[in-house]
């Protein structure tokens, strides 16, 4: 015998419990609520073969049919949510000391080339790669293996403090279109590769750099035995 389940809600009063369910902020696309889809799935499914008198076949293919109707809808919430991508793979490298054999000009092209035929999440990894790879070969950036985009910013905002925040947004870009389910945008990719030129053409603020580096115990900062920070680089504009 079949136990009799609870009384069928109202359409209307079922969407909208759904909806105020999920506009909770522990389902705002993040890990959590990929761990509740998958929860509720798995509880909806139980009490239905729960519910099944398992000689009837008939019942047992509905059952089945109900959970891969079931896994189909939160495919396609993930996917709508960003949380599943389209293309799990970039074209291009996103280490930031990826292809050393490439300028920074050469990379700056590369991304506008990909931003014009839309591959954005491309435009923008070779944008950050590109800005990173201009201020290492002005020595105002040590580029080592493993280095974050966020650690690069925080450091390219020592000689272009003003910038700060435009290269922090941009570290994010670059976050989102390498690692993130999401895609960068358009604009994203754009600015970012705006930057990218706008910082190659333009001369560091090295008073906060000069000020974060230890005085020589040989002399003062420009004192005899030592030269200042900005004479030691090669490739800044005076």
């Amino acid at each position: 015998m079949i136990p009799a389940g609870p009384p069928p809600l109202d359409p209307d009063e079922a969407r909208s419990r759904i909806l105020e369910e999920l506009a909770k902020a522990e389902y705002d696309n993040s890990p959590g609520f990929v761990d509740w889809l998958l929860g509720q799935i798995e509880q909806w499914y139980t009490n239905l073969v729960a519910g099944i008198d398992g000689s009837s076949a008939a019942q047992a293919g509905i059952a089945v049919l109900l959970l891969l109707a079931l896994l189909v809808v939160a495919f396609l919430v993930l996917r709508r949510t960003g949380m599943i991508r389209r293309s799990h793979s970039l074209a291009v490298a996103p280490e930031l000391d990826a292809d050393p054999v490439l300028t920074a000009a050469e990379l700056r092209e590369a991304s506008r080339s990909a931003i014009t035929s839309g591959r954005f999440d491309d435009g923008a990894v070779l944008a950050l790669r590109s800005l990173v790879r201009d201020l290492d070969q002005r020595t105002l950036l040590d580029v080592s293996a493993g280095l974050t985009a966020h650690e690069a910013a925080e450091r390219a905002a020592l000689s272009y403090p003003d910038l700060r925040g435009r290269i922090q947004r941009g570290a994010t870009a670059f976050d989102t279109a390498a690692y993130s389910p999401r895609h960068a945008t358009e604009k994203q990719a754009d600015d970012l590769l705006r930057l990218a030129e706008y910082i190659a053409d333009s001369a560091p603020d090295l008073t906060a750099v000069d000020a974060a580096e230890p005085t020589s115990e040989t002399g003062s900062a420009n004192g005899p035995g030592t030269s200042s920070a900005s004479e030691s680089r090669t490739g800044v504009r005076s």
